[in-house]
């Protein structure tokens, strides 16, 4: 390694983690440690606009650790800061968190990086679909995304911290709507997964799905059961959650 390469690491190294890495020979320490903490603060702030819902609910210092042990052994892929909130999911999802810390954590960062992914990504809003859309074959909008979590996340507040996963999985879906705000919708099981199963499979018919969720359930009321289903969709599309194939 030449010596430029080496200075450069021994510098970065330095900035990522200056209470345990050294100022490299020669540099002032004094400039060094504003320009650290210059760094640091930075990123510390540009999480807290990503993820204010976390900064709102743990400590001062349990936030600074996070951010600390994020900045100091998380390898971003990415040097762009708008990608620096998906990076920090990932961080947390693979970390050894501290046992202070809320197990939503994790769940809770991944709902605020979706609204952010979603609100800066560089896709044109379906047109709304006209007519009976229930019995075209449609596919789910790239700004649209069904989610699932152990915890009601989209709940959590300062005034409101689960102790423990619901009773039940919390099932969401989050879109960007035409006025292009993201909008979260809770969603009953049966709606999600008529909605995941349109996520991953292209040119889905609702009412073919939804006669055959009825037969397989045995459904006493079938044709109420897939009239209730259309009207979901059909209550969807004013969104422009779907495509047609």
């Amino acid at each position: 390694m030449g010596e430029l390469k080496k200075l450069q690491k021994a510098f970065t190294e330095h900035l990522r983690n200056p209470d345990h890495v050294p100022v490299p020979a020669g540099l002032d320490e004094r400039r060094m440690s504003v320009y650290s903490e210059l760094i640091f603060n930075n990123v510390s702030s540009l999480l807290s606009d990503f993820f204010p819902v976390i900064k709102s609910i743990v400590s001062d210092d349990a936030w600074q650790s996070i951010v600390r042990n994020f900045f100091v052994s998380h390898e971003s892929q990415t040097p762009y800061f708008m990608a620096l909130s998906g990076e920090f999911v990932e961080y947390l999802a693979q970390a050894q968190l501290s046992a202070d810390l809320p197990d939503y954590l994790t769940e809770l960062a991944h709902y605020e990086w979706v609204e952010l992914a979603l609100f800066t990504m560089d896709e044109a809003q379906p047109d709304e679909l006209a007519g009976d859309i229930g019995h075209l074959q449609l596919s789910l909008s790239p700004l649209a995304q069904p989610l699932v979590y152990n915890y009601p996340v989209h709940q959590i507040s300062p005034d409101f911290q689960p102790t423990a996963p619901g009773d039940t999985p919390t099932y969401l879906l989050v879109c960007r709507i035409p006025d292009e705000s993201v909008r979260f919708f809770e969603l009953q099981p049966l709606a999600f997964h008529l909605l995941n199963d349109m996520h991953q499979t292209s040119g889905l018919v609702p009412a073919d799905w939804l006669q055959e969720k009825a037969d397989e359930f045995e459904v006493q009321e079938k044709d109420e059961f897939v009239r209730n289903g259309l009207a979901l969709i059909q209550s969807f599309n004013q969104y422009r959650v779907f495509t047609d194939n």
